[in-house]
């Protein structure tokens, strides 16, 4: 199924929990945590209190097949399934009693596009949240996901992040870039040692924190037809009020709906999936 590593110290305190390729194809926080896992291994890195266990390639197949799932995607159906039918499923609920037995999670993945910037998501901005988010060395973080995806009843949130929020746990998730940069895997060491070390888990200065921009997901539009953006978009290119986004073949456009930022554009967005999304500066 997946290969878990856990690292005890003698003195109790916090339980951290670290995913890396719950995606199969998202391999930056796969290969950082090896990285960690291999010095704490040869006591470069040393255990002061508390505990973290390391789950490199929680998706296993689809990580050998270099594929973002098998059957479904994973990080929409983090819940117990009494009959689980596929790949999926029998990782969820083989990963439930990981998160359920941590205090602090965090799940690294990276994206698709080579030009894309590190991230989070911060789905559940309690304080708690926001002090972890506050560890993570990205400058944006998005919040408002499950909020966008409340009123559709045929695509679900079940993701890492919402299962740890509804038993909680304090969690992020963070977009660490592009999945084979060097930066991503930077940047997904960077937050471990971060977190690591704040919460008193490992020997080490604690980090000084920050407080990224917090862009808010307002919608997201789905490719419904053949169609183009108007220009190769970049995550987090600023949009202007009534710029033309995208045009489909036929002559219909898409216009931003407001100043903000366009989320995850996907240039090569199938029919049916979701294109792009807007989003709005919180303290606008």
């Amino acid at each position: 199924m997946f290969k878990s590593y856990t690292f005890t110290a003698p003195v109790a305190g916090k339980n951290i929990l670290i995913l890396g390729a719950v995606h199969g194809n998202e391999t930056a926080g796969t290969i950082a945590q090896e990285n960690i896992i291999r010095q704490i291994q040869s006591e470069t890195i040393r255990l002061k209190s508390g505990s973290v266990t390391f789950i490199p390639i929680v998706n296993q197949a689809a990580f050998q097949q270099d594929k973002r799932f098998i059957d479904v995607n994973l990080n929409r159906v983090i819940q117990l399934h009494l009959h689980p039918n596929n790949n999926e499923e029998k990782i969820a609920n083989a990963l439930l009693p990981f998160i359920d037995a941590c205090d602090i999670m965090v799940d690294l993945h990276s994206t698709h596009c080579p030009d894309d910037v590190a991230f989070a998501f911060i789905d559940y901005p309690t304080p708690n949240n926001l002090e972890l988010l506050s560890l993570a060395p990205v400058k944006t973080a998005l919040a408002g996901w499950p909020q966008i995806y409340a009123n559709q009843p045929d695509i679900t949130n079940f993701c890492t992040e919402e299962y740890a929020y509804k038993n909680k746990k304090t969690a992020i998730t963070v977009e660490c870039g592009y999945h084979k940069a060097n930066d991503s895997i930077y940047i997904a060491t960077q937050t471990i040692l971060n977190v690591l070390s704040y919460y008193g888990v490992i020997y080490k200065a604690i980090p000084e924190q920050h407080n990224p921009q917090v862009i808010r997901l307002t919608s997201y539009i789905t490719k419904t037809k053949e169609g183009s953006l108007s220009r190769m978009y970049q995550h987090l290119d600023k949009i202007t009020h009534g710029e033309v986004i995208a045009t489909y073949t036929d002559g219909e456009q898409i216009s931003a709906p407001f100043d903000g930022y366009i989320i995850m554009p996907n240039p090569h967005a199938e029919i049916d999936s979701e294109w792009f999304y807007f989003g709005q500066d919180t303290t606008e």
